[in-house]
């Protein structure tokens, strides 16, 4: 005899398999794409922001390593158009949450916009673009500053930097050097690891930029990490831009580099002290004006899931114009966990299914025909 599917009793009412198993699906739908958003997003810290004058507080977002996903690396329809889809969707949320949490002065990108940025071609560019302006259209009407990646114009690897992948990101973002000037804060945007570019000009753009220089807070970002480098390389260039603070990208994790004697000329040493920043829950505080030998680099993890951290966010930031600087992670839930969870509640409800329904129908079926 065929076996009857199973009933059950929830809240004194009868339900059946197909009831209790919509349930299940639709909860965990709605736990895995609206709730543990915001549950993580209330486990931030408070924003330690007692007042908005712009001209004593500012706070800034900072969004590393986005790397939206392009055609070229990813698998055909359909899967590769659910994979876009769903990193996309992933970034537009959690940066909407840091968005509304932070409610910036300026918005950081660090590089790496584009996973394909580099290679790929006129169309898919402007396809990737327009997707990038979709993803953090919360960010439309904020003041922005855009660094390049290596996957944005090249530099790693045998991925050459051209000019016309220069000229590409310029066009459609924003000029690779320059200082951009918002309040009292001066954002210093020098690759000052360009690759191939030779000393001297790195020196001579150094000296350009140092005239721009004018504000008492000074930020260098930067895509590469600048402090475990070698400073016989990089402190002249240092020493004509003078940041107090620089943020970075590239290693898609959360470190801070702190250096007390950093900025000292007769010494051509870094003593620098790592620090993982993946246990931080609170802010930590910087004060950029008591030692102006010390130099602190903070580097922020990627937002995305498809770089296979563990531990992703965004950064944020608030400094006083008295120089006191505040930072904080904003760690995001963990997207990969969360679609393991689908596997654990869907395979267990195929072979439910299976089992009491399909499994006894085409037993019957098949008796039907034996006799």
């Amino acid at each position: 005899m065929a076996r009857a599917a199973p009933m059950f009793f929830l809240c004194g009412q009868r339900w059946s398999l197909n009831g209790v198993s919509l349930v299940i699906v639709v909860l965990t739908l709605l736990c895995n794409e609206f709730f543990i958003y915001m549950i993580q997003s209330f486990r931030w810290p408070s924003l330690p922001v007692a007042s908005r004058d712009p001209s004593r507080t500012q706070v800034i977002l900072f969004v590393a390593d986005p790397q939206l996903q392009g055609f070229q690396d990813e698998p055909g329809f359909p899967i590769g158009s659910v994979t876009r889809w769903d990193i996309d969707r992933f970034l537009s949320q959690t940066f909407s949450l840091a968005h509304a949490y932070a409610q910036p002065d300026v918005v950081v990108f660090l590089g790496d916009l584009m996973d394909e940025g580099s290679k790929a071609s006129k169309e898919e560019y402007k396809s990737y673009y327009y997707r990038f302006l979709s993803v953090f259209r919360a960010a439309e009407k904020d003041k922005k500053v855009y660094i390049a990646g290596d996957n944005d114009i090249g530099g790693e690897l045998r991925d050459m930097r051209k000019e016309w992948k220069m000229e590409r990101f310029e066009k459609h973002f924003d000029l690779l050097t320059g200082v951009d000037k918002f309040g009292f804060i001066d954002y210093i945007k020098m690759d000052v690891q360009t690759q191939g570019m030779p000393f001297l000009p790195k020196r001579d753009l150094a000296d350009e930029l140092q005239k721009k220089i004018t504000s008492p807070i000074r930020i260098l970002v930067s895509h590469e990490t600048v402090m475990p480098k070698r400073k016989e390389e990089l402190y002249p260039l240092l020493k004509r831009l003078r940041p107090q603070l620089i943020f970075s990208g590239h290693w898609h994790k959360s470190v801070v580099f702190v250096c007390e004697k950093c900025m000292v000329e007769d010494d051509y040493t870094w003593p620098v002290h790592r620090r993982e920043l993946t246990w931080m829950e609170g802010y930590m505080s910087v004060n950029l004006t008591i030692n102006l030998e010390a130099l602190t680099e903070v580097m922020v993890p990627t937002c995305s899931y498809r770089m296979g951290e563990t531990d992703m966010g965004y950064g944020v930031a608030v400094i006083e114009s008295s120089g006191e600087m505040k930072y904080a992670v904003l760690w995001l839930p963990r997207r990969y966990t969360m679609l393991y969870v689908y596997l654990g509640v869907l395979i267990p409800l195929f072979y439910v299914h299976v089992h009491f329904k399909f499994l006894p129908y085409i037993m019957k079926k098949f008796y039907r025909r034996k006799t």
